[in-house]
């Protein structure tokens, strides 16, 4: 089965994730995909240089070997990437897939995420990322800056969109970056995201799998409408309940489950554990009981099967205490 079928299948609320709203265009730029054994190479190339990227197959994943920015040089090249690029609705084909889901959820699109996190996610890591902010600053900042220009062009065309909601995938994490980059790079660009958005009278949802707890105030002062995602112990170190204490009951918390818990625990475990993040979480205002990111390989259709039994006999709003 499809993504669709299969949440059918549970009988899960659907609201699916990356569906294509917006089209991006570079003027200028090829890029050339070479296959050798287990490497992919991918070589952008623009009028004033050549960017390289390595990704690797591996049993059942593709990881990224060797980023595509590797020194100072290499900024401006993709700064040229950056501001050559142009966006383009493509609301018809968010629309038929909107239609397609239908009564069991809804479409979301994904906004451009923050500069520092596409660095440190994608383009740079978080060593390179480090090392570059600290010894070549005037280039770094530059950059973000550009990035950051583009940006709330791609979200002034997400406020026109015919979207009710807009994640953007920002994995924010304090494993990979500290409550002064946060304040510094990440908060004030996503407010800026928020305000466009919410003139076009949509849903900003920040999608933060990682360890939030070390700047979860920092968090929840942001302009956004929600938290994506929340992850508990051990993945992550935030519980739902701890993040509606911390946020208050405006925010929206999607989350409270830890993915790796599903694939070890029994249907009874599983049963006890989804119960208890309902009863803690009570009354339940602004909260969507999800994964916190993902449902790993492995996972036991009966444990999902289970959530879904508890959600339809105990999860109706206002939940209730002590089921």
């Amino acid at each position: 089965m499809d993504l669709i079928e299969t949440m059918r299948f549970l009988r899960s609320d659907i609201m699916e994730r990356h569906v294509p709203i917006v089209k991006e265009e570079v003027k200028g730029l090829s890029i050339r995909e070479v296959v050798r054994g287990d490497t992919i190479t991918y070589e952008y190339v623009t009028p004033i240089g050549i960017l390289t990227e390595e990704r690797k197959r591996s049993g059942r994943t593709i990881y990224r070997s060797r980023h595509l920015l590797r020194s100072v040089e290499h900024l401006k090249t993709y700064q040229y990437i950056v501001e050559n690029t142009t966006y383009g609705p493509r609301f018809d084909e968010f629309l038929a897939r909107d239609r397609f889901i239908g009564q069991d959820g809804l479409a979301t699109p994904s906004g451009n995420l923050t500069p520092i996190q596409s660095l440190l996610q994608h383009l740079m890591g978080v060593e390179g990322v480090v090392y570059a902010l600290a010894d070549h600053p005037n280039e770094m900042n530059e950059l973000l800056e550009v990035m950051h220009e583009q940006n709330l062009e791609s979200y002034r065309l997400l406020a026109e969109s015919p979207a009710h909601v807009v994640f953007t995938y920002e994995d924010t994490s304090t494993t990979v970056m500290s409550p002064a980059m946060y304040l510094s790079y990440s908060a004030p660009q996503l407010d800026e995201y928020a305000d466009i958005l919410h003139q076009g009278e949509k849903v900003f949802i920040t999608h933060m799998c990682g360890k939030l707890k070390g700047f979860a105030k920092l968090v929840g002062a942001g302009s956004m409408d929600g938290i994506d995602s929340l992850c508990p112990p051990t993945t992550g170190d935030l519980w739902a309940h701890e993040a509606r204490d911390i946020w208050g009951e405006e925010k929206v918390i999607i989350g409270g489950i830890e993915p790796p818990a599903l694939v070890w625990m029994s249907v009874e475990e599983t049963t006890r554990y989804v119960t208890d993040v309902l009863n803690q979480m009570a009354p339940g205002r602004a909260f969507i009981l999800s994964t916190g990111d993902a449902v790993a390989y492995g996972t036991p259709i009966e444990n999902l099967l289970a959530i879904t039994e508890v959600v339809e006999r105990k999860g109706q709003y206002p939940l209730k205490k002590n089921y």
